[in-house]
């Protein structure tokens, strides 16, 4: 029996099953965009599908730290991450 990933939040710290979380994909240029394939080329960080954990992970730049390179982040990413979710 295989057991599936397990990923950790950068908005709540909380580790969960791969399959729960959003991944987030730093592009080339240096926005954040969501990654619904979940298997883009780079690096990526993951959250929860709350607006409260990607708040969290804006905050004192994490996710820049998640990514190890300065980003830019849109307006709407916390909707596009809840909205993915939702449906």
């Amino acid at each position: 029996m295989r057991r599936e990933p397990v990923r950790t939040c950068v908005g709540c710290r909380q580790a969960q099953p791969k399959g729960m979380l959003v991944r987030l994909l730093r592009s080339p240029s240096g926005a954040v965009v969501v990654d619904r394939s979940g298997r883009g080329p780079g690096r990526g960080a993951y959250v929860c599908a709350r607006a409260a954990c990607v708040a969290r992970g804006l905050e004192r730049g994490r996710l820049s730290h998640a990514f190890r390179k300065p980003c830019e982040v849109g307006v709407n990413l916390a909707e596009e991450v809840t909205g993915l979710w939702q449906r």
